[in-house]
C-alpha cells in the first residue's frame, strides 16, 4: 500500500539523491519518529552524503521527519522520500559540514571495515566517577552518574530514561539523548549551531 503512495515529489527526490555516490553497506540502525515518539529497528543498505536507503518491518509514511541512528556514524535528521521494493529512501537534512564528515567516515569504513570504528568515534572516551543532575526541557532534574565521557558525548547511569531525541542540559553542556542502555542513557553533545537551530 505504501508503494502505491509514491508521488512525483518522492521520485524527484530520488533523482536528486543520485547526485551523491551511494555506497553499499550493511549496518544495523534505528529510526526514531519524533512525532510518534517511536523507535524502529532497521538495516542500513546504502549511504551517501545526501541520504541513505534502509529496510525495516514497518516503514514510516512518506515525507515523515525521522532521525536515523547508525552505530559508528552518528545521528542524522532525515525525511522519508520514497519506498521502492522494500527499501525506504531517506534524505538527510543536516548541514553540509556534517555531510562532509559523514562522507569521510564512509570512506574510512569502506577501506578499513570494523577496525575503523575506533577512528569514527572521533574522541576517546574516558571513565569517570562524577555525579550530577541532568536537566530536562520541562525543568525536571534527574540525578545521574557519569560512566564515561568524551568531547563528543557522555554515558550516564540514571534511574529514569528520557525518550530518545530529547534535548537535555548537563552542567553547561547541551545534548540530545541518542541511546538507552542497561544502566541509563547516552547523550551526544550539541554543537552551538545545532543548539541555536533548536531555539536554545
Amino acid at each position: 500500500m505504501l508503494e502505491n503512495s509514491i508521488t512525483k515529489d518522492s521520485q524527484a527526490s530520488a533523482a536528486e539523491q543520485r547526485e551523491f555516490t551511494r555506497h553499499k553497506i550493511a549496518l544495523p540502525g534505528k529510526l526514531f519518529l519524533p512525532a510518534e515518539k517511536f523507535t524502529l529497528e532497521c538495516q542500513v543498505l546504502n549511504i551517501s552524503r545526501g541520504g541513505a536507503g534502509v529496510q525495516c518491518d514497518e516503514p514510516p509514511p512518506l515525507h515523515a521527519f525521522v532521525i536515523l541512528y547508525i552505530d559508528g556514524f552518528g545521528r542524522f535528521e532525515s525525511v522519508a522520500t520514497r519506498y521502492i521494493d522494500g527499501e525506504l529512501g531517506l534524505r538527510f537534512v543536516c548541514k553540509e559540514p556534517k555531510r562532509q564528515r559523514l562522507l569521510d567516515d564512509i570512506l574510512v569504513f569502506l577501506n578499513h571495515g570494523a577496525k575503523s570504528k575506533t577512528r569514527m568515534r572521533r574522541h576517546r572516551r574516558l571513565p569517570s566517577s562524577m555525579s550530577g543532575c541532568l536537566v530536562r526541557p520541562n525543568g525536571d532534574r534527574i540525578t545521574c552518574h557519569v560512566l564515561d565521557i568524551s568531547l563528543q558525548g557522555v554515558s550516564l547511569k540514571t534511574a529514569l530514561r528520557p525518550p530518545i531525541g530529547e534535548l537535555t542540559i548537563l552542567g553547561r553542556a547541551y545534548g540530545r539523548v541518542v541511546r538507552h542502555h542497561d544502566e541509563g542513557i547516552a547523550i551526544e553533545f550539541l554543537e552551538p549551531t545545532e543548539r541555536n537551530s533548536n531555539g536554545e
